[in-house]
């Protein structure tokens, strides 16, 4: 296995936790896009923890939420994100990532942690043999899972996470040292069609459910989260260090880079229906017309923190002629704050 000191530091992130996690452990020219006026009210603080605290990853359907982070940290919503609460912990491993597919969600952490459930019951933790550190974790409806992590970690489960195989990859091809690379984040677009981002700006492609890869992207600059087709559009972004804006508006089998007025390390996107906010180190962007001009938040409650995890829920709105249902997007991370972010 590649040792970490031997690695070039111009692909490490050095930051926070996704940053600790590490440390423990096609180059296209970019598309000039014009820069609003700052935000100076970004986002409402929901809830916050202790300063130890950190939540990493957020996952919402509808009204209900689930926040992970640090020694083995769930928060959960049934209300929309109105109200918050901390779900008894069955491990003190960090949880990483957290997906869902219908009504059943999977969640990956440090030494190969995978806890399941099924609508509201109870989280269930299944063994396994994989031990090392899952970053994220994707799930279909067919069964198929696939995790990614540390090393140029793959693993793949076709019965929802009771069993688990390693994908092997063939680093040499994309790097010419043949580092195993960090991988940050993972997409099943269906059951054939397996997305993978990470380390060297890597975004590999796979249409045979994970048993072979081909790059879609490669630069300098690791990526670090990814959203794609999420609307049916077609339209996808996926975002990594130093400021790195990735567009795709083929589902992912392109992407072009765009200037959206960013140096930070973006950790964590969300974009529906050309609504685009991505967050990271002191960093939040946003956009509203699918990435091609962009606003930065200036509000003290972003410019001084980080937020890694991004999703939308659904809330119900009185209005004067019954109840409206409109979208509300939440951000996770430092000292396990949960915000709303703003119109």
């Amino acid at each position: 296995m590649t040792s970490l000191v031997n690695r070039p530091e111009s692909h490490r992130f050095e930051g926070t936790w996704i940053a600790a996690a590490l440390v423990a452990l096609l180059a296209i020219a970019p598309l000039t896009v014009m820069a609003a006026e700052p935000i100076s009210n970004a986002i409402e603080v929901s809830r916050t923890g202790i300063v130890h605290d950190s939540l990493y990853a957020l996952e919402m359907s509808g009204e209900r939420g689930v926040a992970v982070g640090n020694f083995g940290l769930i928060i959960e919503t049934t209300d929309s994100g109105a109200t918050w609460t901390v779900t008894e912990p069955i491990t003190d491993q960090a949880l990483l990532g957290i997906a869902r597919a219908g009504d059943r969600q999977i969640i990956v952490g440090q030494g190969g942690t995978v806890l399941t459930r099924v609508g509201g019951g109870q989280w269930e933790q299944l063994d396994n043999d994989i031990g090392l550190r899952l970053l994220n974790v994707d799930i279909h409806e067919s069964a198929l899972v696939v995790a990614v992590g540390e090393f140029g970690l793959i693993v793949r489960s076709r019965d929802n996470g009771k069993t688990w195989e390693s994908i092997t990859v063939d680093w040499n091809q994309y790097n010419d040292d043949g580092y195993e690379a960090h991988l940050y984040d993972v997409v099943i677009k269906d059951e054939n069609t397996v997305v993978i981002a990470g380390e060297f700006g890597l975004i590999l492609w796979s249409e045979d459910g994970g048993e072979t890869f081909a790059a879609r992207h490669t630069s300098d600059e690791s990526v670090f989260a990814m959203v794609l087709d999420a609307d049916g559009t077609g339209s996808g972004f996926a975002v990594g260090q130093d400021g790195m804006v990735l567009r795709s508006q083929d589902g992912g089998q392109t992407w072009q880079k765009l200037d959206a007025g960013s140096v930070a390390n973006l950790l964590g996107v969300w974009a529906g229906q050309g609504e685009v906010v991505v967050v990271g180190i002191r960093e939040l962007l946003r956009s509203s017309d699918d990435g091609e001009t962009w606003r930065r938040a200036d509000d003290v409650n972003i410019v001084r923190t980080w937020y890694q995890g991004v999703a939308a829920g659904v809330a119900e709105i009185e209005a004067s002629n019954g109840f409206l249902r409109s979208q509300i997007v939440y951000v996770v991370g430092h000292n396990a704050t949960i915000s709303r972010v703003l119109e």
